[in-house]
């Protein structure tokens, strides 16, 4: 790491994540807070880590925990109600565990997540594209997030799990809700929302497990769940519902952005959109670029539980350190010509994933969507454009994403 002060000259009142400035465009205010220093402190207190380096080691740490109730901060921040039905369920999260649960946990569904499984959903994938394409209009404008970048990876999800995509309507109402438990900053009338979502999702998820258990075994991960709770007693019932509701909101939650997201960007790189259409061998390189330069996760807890050292600052026990992964992923340290979006880089060490035990499971099925979001959607649409000047960003902390990024279909000429 290059020799930078400790305690930045940026002062934490201009540190405000809550700010529509913000929402709109993080990486103006990230940036100066990367090359301030390696420590900072936001206008609420959190300590806030940017560069790459300081990230990926943090986030491969044995030395802090991501159980974000061992600091007297979550009943400050906690974004749920307490003693709901939603608190109960994220503490049983693989998401929210240390090890030695949260190996438990996941070692019971990498299985499910492994490339060679995720890459024989190819066909499958590309047939829920085309089919929700088809319903898009030939001409005019559309919305790419309703009409498509949320219904694509809902689908799929469903399809891993083993639940019926034509609830998609009440899945993801209840989806959007329970997603803003990882937000930093709740309001009441959101927390409350995500106490409801969580209390019906369960009721319905329970229903599901009573037919499967009535009925013969599937080989989907709903089922494998399933039978690792009545079977091999790996499971608690708390356990199996928790990580149910993960695995769905995760699943989708996050490609949904990386679709929108990258088709915003590939739409304000006119040169790089122009080469994926003429190679498509590059999506792949399209979404490992769009993941590092316009990334659905701005950040990634952690809780101190002893001190813990950034060079010479040591910053004590109880404390919690938000590792942004925008500006990590921004780093001239590491990335070449950081602030061009190149489909074609060749050196990509993004971190938008995360990085060590908690590295995300489904990042292969992410992937390969992104990829077949991008190449689909390009083959059926030679001309796209954007039809608004400046497209509406959830009003979100933590998840970046579009409520609506509407497309403007040109004729060829």
């Amino acid at each position: 790491m290059p020799d930078l002060p400790a305690t930045p000259p940026v002062p934490p009142a201009a540190i405000d994540m809550r700010s529509p400035a913000f929402r709109d465009d993080p990486h103006p205010l990230m940036r100066s807070v990367r090359e301030a220093g390696r420590v900072s402190r936001d206008v609420v207190g959190i300590w806030l880590l940017c560069h790459h380096t300081d990230v990926s080691s943090g986030l491969r740490s044995t030395r802090l925990s991501r159980e974000p109730w061992r600091s007297p901060v979550y009943r400050q921040l906690r974004p749920f109600v307490a003693d709901s039905m939603l608190e109960r369920m994220a503490e049983q999260w693989m998401l929210f565990n240390d090890p030695p649960k949260h190996t438990r946990l996941r070692r019971l569904v990498n299985g499910a997540f492994k490339p060679p499984v995720i890459a024989a959903l190819r066909e499958r994938i590309v047939a829920v594209a085309d089919e929700l394409l088809d319903a898009l209009p030939r001409d005019g404008t559309f919305d790419l997030m309703s009409g498509f970048a949320q219904q694509l990876p809902v689908r799929v999800i469903c399809d891993v799990l083993g639940l019926p995509a034509q609830d998609f309507a009440k899945t993801k109402l209840w989806s959007d809700a329970l997603a803003l438990i990882v937000e930093p900053v709740v309001r009441r009338e959101q927390r409350l929302a995500g106490a409801r979502a969580a209390d019906e999702m369960v009721e319905y998820l329970r229903g599901h497990i009573a037919a499967r258990r009535a009925g013969p075994p599937r080989d989907d991960l709903f089922g494998l769940l399933v039978s690792a709770q009545e079977g091999e007693g790996s499971l608690s019932e708390d356990e199996l519902l928790g990580n149910l509701i993960l695995l769905f909101v995760a699943g989708h939650e996050t490609t949904t952005n990386l679709i929108g997201n990258g088709m915003l960007t590939l739409l304000r790189h006119p040169q790089q959109l122009l080469r994926l259409r003429a190679d498509p061998s590059l999506a792949g390189g399209a979404v490992e670029e769009a993941l590092r330069y316009e990334g659905s996760v701005n950040m990634v807890s952690r809780v101190t539980v002893e001190p813990f050292a950034v060079g010479e600052l040591l910053i004590p026990p109880g404390e919690v350190l938000f590792y942004m992964l925008g500006p990590a992923n921004r780093d001239p340290v590491v990335f070449e010509d950081p602030e061009r979006f190149d489909i074609g880089r060749q050196a990509n060490p993004h971190l938008a994933f995360g990085a060590g035990i908690h590295f995300c499971l489904g990042a292969p099925l992410a992937r390969l969507e992104g990829e077949i979001a991008f190449t689909r959607l390009l083959a059926r649409y030679p001309r796209l454009a954007l039809a608004d000047a400046m497209p509406r960003w959830r009003p979100l902390i933590n998840l970046r994403g579009l409520e609506s990024l509407n497309l403007a279909i040109q004729a060829a000429g």
